[in-house]
């Protein structure tokens, strides 16, 4: 079916897409650009009338497949820029709030230099800062606070092209808008429900298309940070006595990174606690405010990582001798910046070099050794048998509570096992695959973003630890998306529909 020509000028066939790391590609029958939402809404009518899908696609930080698919794509980097929220539109009890509107194109580097100039801050983010603030949502991208919000948690409304091309305004039920005065024009439909919002907060981007977030952000702030090393022995010591996770609940923001394979007979950590501090209190010095050097400028550099690769391909036995030492480099004594610089933990070159897959646990002293000695035991098995050694640390992060309905996290404190790798190491997806085998056994939650294709495998488990969750989000989506126009493969395999939906 033909295309007007306002869809044929955003658009381009023959277009290949492909994530960050260059894991996932997908060519599609036609990739969109739009510049508004009215263009969304159009593209989504032509693509309902032809029985095609839709996905919004942004920087691809994700390693999943989850934004995949093969009929429209939407690039939403034309959508960009942040506004405070018009108070005089919120109910009274909300109007002193630090609401701002963000496109959902936007990055979340340029949200944080964007909420610079106006002098707020976000109140938490995750380890890298090249994720569309809407990828971030819809996989529910997380920090490191045990009582900090991850992404979806500062979310106050959300702005969506539904089936039909309907706009929508997804609010909690003591949400954030009056309703004696409607968002923008009367073409929105506001709804303030719960199951609505905790099922679309985080969905995959199977309810529609989001083109604007309201996000709740705080005054500017900033962060010292603290990196010390520490053996397992007396780590494993800390968490069982219950002095290390008290620590934990008292820290701003607090984890750890840990050498899997043993060294002298014990486990490397370097453990990170940050603190949000009063800009008068920042110590002086370059050191005070540069993280370590070696660590920093490494992280950054795409040949220093090709060479890396490389060399594991040769010599994989010298793998855990790198993870120690790269540890070690990790070392400070202090840095302090404004909340983004801190809370920033990758190099750029790492980051779109790497692949992970990711788990989450409550948060229980029991769990916490007992997942990190069963990831021991897994690498030097696949080392014995398999020749095959993992390239990067292990990371233990903390994450608050969610009231999202499909968030890993939701009604429970979290810790996140993560098992980043240096993607085209020798075996680096089996390892992944006898990672996500063993950590899901454990009770393990995967992260949505990250590998995690055993999901695919047993769908049980997914409707297993979800429950009744599951059936309120379905019925959401089936609401919001009624012949299916944003479901993809992903989401059809990992069993969150009980069944394929027929286009009409």
């Amino acid at each position: 079916m033909s295309l007007p020509d306002s869809l044929l000028e955003i658009s381009k066939e023959d277009f290949t897409w492909r994530n960050a790391t260059r894991n996932v590609e997908v060519t599609p029958r036609r990739i969109f650009f739009p510049r508004h939402r009215e263009h969304i809404s159009a593209i989504v009518q032509v693509a309902e009338r032809d029985g095609l899908r839709v996905r919004a696609v942004g920087s691809g930080h994700s390693y999943s497949e989850v934004a995949v698919e093969d009929d429209y794509l939407l690039g939403m980097e034309h959508l960009e820029g942040v506004e405070r929220v018009d108070p005089d539109r919120l109910k009274a009890g909300h109007r002193d709030r630090l609401l701002v509107a963000v496109q959902a194109g936007t990055t979340i580097r340029r949200l944080n230099r964007l909420l610079k100039r106006m002098d707020l801050a976000l109140p938490n983010m995750g380890a890298v800062d090249y994720q569309t603030v809407s990828g971030a949502l819809m996989t529910g991208t997380h920090g490191s606070g045990i009582n900090k919000p991850a992404f979806p948690d500062m979310i106050r409304a959300i702005r969506l092209v539904g089936g039909g091309g309907m706009y929508y305004q997804i609010e909690p039920t003591d949400g954030i808008t009056d309703p004696e005065q409607p968002p923008e024009d009367g073409y929105i439909r506001l709804i303030q429900d719960d199951d609505t919002f905790y099922s679309t907060v985080l969905s995959l981007g199977a309810m529609g298309i989001v083109y604007e977030l309201v996000l709740e952000v705080e005054e500017t702030f900033w962060m010292k940070e603290r990196r010390d090393l520490m053996s397992w022995t007396e780590l494993r010591r800390a968490i069982l006595e219950g002095r290390f996770l008290t620590e934990v609940e008292q820290t701003d923001f607090m984890g750890f990174r840990i050498n899997p394979y043993p060294i002298d007979g014990d486990h490397l950590c370097a453990l990170t606690r940050q603190w949000i501090i009063d800009k008068a209190d920042r110590p002086k010095g370059l050191n005070a405010h540069f993280r370590n050097l070696l660590s920093s400028i490494g992280g950054g550099l795409e040949k220093l990582i090709e060479w890396t690769i490389r060399t594991l391909n040769r010599r994989p036995e010298k793998a855990p001798g790198r993870i120690q030492t790269a540890l070690k480099f990790t070392k400070d004594l202090t840095f302090t910046g404004r909340s983004y610089r801190v809370l920033f933990q990758s190099g750029s070159a790492v980051a779109g070099r790497g692949i992970s897959s990711e788990f989450a646990f409550e948060v229980r002293a029991d769990l916490l050794v007992g997942a990190l000695e069963a990831a021991f035991q897994l690498v030097d098995q696949l080392a014995q048998t398999q020749g095959y050694y993992q390239s990067s640390f292990l990371s233990v992060r903390f994450v608050q509570a969610s009231r999202a309905l499909l968030s890993p996290t939701y009604g429970r404190k979290t810790f996140f096992l993560d098992v980043p790798l240096l993607r085209n190491i020798r075996g680096d997806r089996a390892i992944l695959a006898a990672y996500q085998e063993r950590m899901m056994d454990l009770g393990g939650i995967p992260h949505w973003g990250k590998i995690n294709e055993r999901l695919y495998e047993d769908t049980t488990f997914t409707q297993d630890h979800l429950g009744d969750r599951l059936a309120r989000w379905r019925a959401v989506q089936k609401e919001l998306d009624p012949k299916g126009t944003f479901l993809s493969d992903f989401i059809l395999r990992a069993g969150l529909v009980d069944q394929p939906v027929a286009f009409v």
